[in-house]
């Protein structure tokens, strides 16, 4: 009989108890080796997200600028990398350059504005706030005093901002401010370095790839090989394109809110085509969450301006819907609007906003993998799972009714392949005499 429990199945079991109980009583040693860790692999990181990128460009390049350089001199093909190379980050370059000097300016030029109209805007506010006011007192018989309300407001504001809650909150701030300074000279520390192992990346992604797959071949099961290799391929076709296509359709979205709000010289335009391109990113809730408060701020200035830019918005994004990222981005996802809806709150919800970028292609990549799955399942059940598909969910008795009858329709024809055989062998007993007697 067999045992049911070996002596190195029951070791294995007592040392991985062990080292869950050892992990649950240390779970800040834990986290805290996870962070180390993740601030070490953080620059390579952000480096491997660069050359994925700049791949497409690179690739180019590459094959089709200087696909035929080094057909007649075979040495000139040794410059084809190093000439790709330097192209693709000169353009980078050259577009960071452009940023910074054109954009930058007009963008920190609005914000100024925006700050100095503040007390403006607060005027506004409280006009607005005694039209509704009244508005409500005159519509449902109200005694609301519209001044008392506005004098509550800005009382609760000067006791917040009294002796004691300046110093507690300049005491929090400082620390909150040293925190900040620091985060953003690691985060610009780690985006330098990003960049130049992102060259090394890409330089050498041939040798790279060619010594995973070695290392892959020699310690995973040749039978799991193709399913991840399945699983590769399709997370590059739907993560990493659809990424790309994705910065691509935000960075072009985001220039055409600029350009069209200059022609209609709206206030603000470098300050909300920025933002409406940067939440481009995120799918379903994106364009909602630039579009809200760069709605609000021009509603304060002047409401014809906000419903200028409302229309604007609109028409921009149907175009951007409808015609420019499909064909930026094409069919990569294939989600249906609940499912990219789903996958934009499942992941904001786990991950932040890294999660609100990153859900919708990940999901697309899992909603992929199980697709094809049940697809091979259904097709190695045969002509019954695909009877059962064509039926409605409610019409179950008609698909047990369906199947007896496919079942009793098999069971005949193997009844009739059986008495086929018989006869034949009976047939085959009673020739073999009168050979016999023949001979």
């Amino acid at each position: 009989m067999k045992k049911l429990l070996s002596l190195k199945t029951l070791l294995i079991c007592i040392s991985f108890t062990v080292f869950l109980l050892l992990v649950k009583d240390n779970m800040n040693v834990l986290w805290s080796a996870l962070g180390w860790i993740t601030g070490i692999i953080t620059p390579f990181a952000i480096g491997f997200l660069f050359a994925y990128i700049l791949n497409y460009p690179y690739k180019f390049f590459y094959t089709k600028v200087f696909g035929r350089m080094g057909r007649k001199r075979k040495f000139l093909a040794n410059f084809r990398k190093p000439l790709a190379l330097i192209i693709t980050y000169a353009i980078v370059v050259a577009i960071f350059v452009i940023i910074i000097s054109i954009v930058v300016p007009q963008i920190a030029a609005s914000l100024f504005s925006l700050i100095n109209s503040l007390p403006q805007y607060g005027g506004v506010l409280s006009d607005m706030t005694k039209t509704v006011v009244h508005w409500i007192n005159h519509t449902f018989s109200m005694e609301i005093d519209a001044s008392e309300v506005i004098n509550n407001f800005f009382k609760y504001i000067t006791n917040f901002i009294s002796a004691g809650n300046i110093t507690s909150f300049l005491g929090n701030s400082t620390n909150a401010v040293f925190n900040a300074i620091m985060s953003m000279c690691n985060g610009v520390y780690n985006f330098l370095l990003g960049i130049v192992i992102s060259v090394y990346f890409l330089a050498a992604k041939e040798t790279l790839c060619y010594q995973i797959k070695k290392l892959a071949v020699a310690f995973i099961p040749i039978k799991y090989l193709p399913k991840i290799y399945e699983i590769i391929d399709i997370t590059d076709t739907k993560c990493g394109r659809f990424l790309v296509g994705d910065i691509i359709d935000a960075a072009f979205l985001g220039i055409l809110t600029f350009v069209t709000m200059s022609i209609f010289q709206l206030p603000y335009a470098p300050l909300i085509a920025v933002l409406i391109g940067v939440t481009n990113i995120i799918p379903f809730f994106g364009p909602f969450i630039g579009a809200i408060p760069s709605a609000f701020i021009l509603f304060l200035i002047d409401p014809i301006d906000m419903i200028i830019f409302v229309i604007i918005i609109v028409i921009i994004q149907q175009l951007d819907g409808n015609l420019f990222k499909p064909k930026i981005i094409g069919s990569q996802v294939g989600l249906s609007s609940f499912w990219v809806l789903f996958s934009v709150i499942v992941g904001g919800g786990m991950f932040g906003v890294l999660g609100l970028i990153l859900g919708t292609p990940i999901y697309a990549v899992i909603y992929a993998l199980v697709g094809k799955r049940v697809k091979n399942r259904i097709e190695s059940k045969g002509k019954i799972a695909q009877e059962a598909l064509d039926f409605e969910v409610l019409n179950y008795t008609k698909i047990a009714a369906e199947q007896k009858k496919l079942r009793e329709e098999k069971e005949m024809q193997q009844r009739e392949k059986f008495m086929k055989f018989i006869n034949r062998n009976k047939t085959s007993d009673e020739d073999e005499p009168t050979e016999n007697t023949d001979d």
